[in-house]
């Protein structure tokens, strides 16, 4: 069992760590709401054969921990056998639950993977590749999503090479572009995107349906109002195009920095997340950034 407490000693996670089994995709019962890009894939399959298993467990959102609820809410009764700080000055707390739920443990409504696509698809093909040597089952935190819901941010793009002032140019011919005030709080309205670098911001709002059409007419139709393919599909190309630049953004969770020239995404909503990994279309790579997840094993 783990929990995560703010600075003021609230409770911002709770959930229970396990393995997940690899096939847990196939049966349904793990919920992929992210498309994976190639590179990325084969990157984490290195690491994988490199370390043989993963520096990060899996984070899984549960809107219903079923038969583990009991096995939760009696555990943190008990006195934590750890306690180890965050970054953020709060703390993580350990419990050991009582064996017999890890003997003859409770199958798990379907649950949503927040983090870790990459990681899961490489290793399902390590698996494959190699059956009887590659691990069946990786790592993995299921949070009680219900209780406590886990964050959800955009991931923003940084284009390197791009030049900001013809960046710009090429953005007002196919939408809106209006600059924002020095200071203003850079956190795009839903439908808009912020144009940054050097200090300065541009809002881009309105961009044109001629141009949407055909530059999205090759992703999944459930795509077309997402902010990272519009991003990804249809301005950063038109930018990158205009200046003959590869339209390669690095990917970000924070604001691109001063000397950066970047976009900033609005967020999905939570709807479209659950939307998109119902259907199976799943979104965008780098649509989301959910959390806070865990950057290390927390075990002795």
């Amino acid at each position: 069992m783990v929990e995560r407490r703010d600075a003021l000693g609230a409770v911002e996670q709770r959930g229970v760590f396990g393995a997940l089994g690899l096939h847990g995709v196939e049966t349904g019962h793990v919920l992929r709401h992210q498309q994976v890009a190639e590179s990325a894939v084969r990157n984490q399959i290195r690491l994988l054969e490199q370390t043989e298993a993963p520096v990060e467990p899996l984070l899984l959102a549960a809107t219903d921990l079923g038969s583990f609820q009991e096995c939760v809410d009696e555990t943190v009764k008990g006195p934590p056998i750890r306690e180890l700080p965050t970054p953020e000055n709060g703390a993580l707390l350990l419990w050991a639950c009582d064996p017999a739920w890890s003997d003859t443990p409770p199958a798990l409504p379907p649950v949503l993977l927040a983090d870790g696509h990459h990681r899961l698809e490489a290793a399902r093909r390590l698996h494959r590749a190699e059956p009887g040597t590659a691990a069946d089952r990786l790592p993995a935190l299921v949070v009680d999503h219900r209780r406590y819901p886990l964050t959800l941010s955009a991931t923003h793009r940084v284009v390197p090479g791009l030049d900001l002032g013809r960046a710009v140019a090429a953005a007002a011919r196919i939408a809106r572009v209006a600059e924002l005030p020095p200071g203003v709080r850079l956190a795009p309205r839903n439908g808009t995107f912020v144009l940054t670098g050097g200090g300065r911001a541009w809002e881009v709002s309105e961009v044109s349906p001629a141009t949407m059409a055909g530059r999205l007419r090759f992703v999944p139709p459930e795509w077309v109002e997402l902010p990272a393919a519009i991003s990804d599909h249809v301005l950063i190309p038109a930018l990158c195009e205009d200046q003959g630049v590869p339209a390669v953004p690095r990917f970000t969770v924070e604001a691109p920095g001063f000397e950066e020239v970047g976009l900033i995404l609005p967020p999905p909503t939570w709807d479209q997340i659950w939307s998109g990994a119902a259907s199976g279309a799943g979104m965008p790579p780098k649509s989301t950034h959910l959390g806070p997840a865990l950057r290390r094993w927390p075990l002795p």
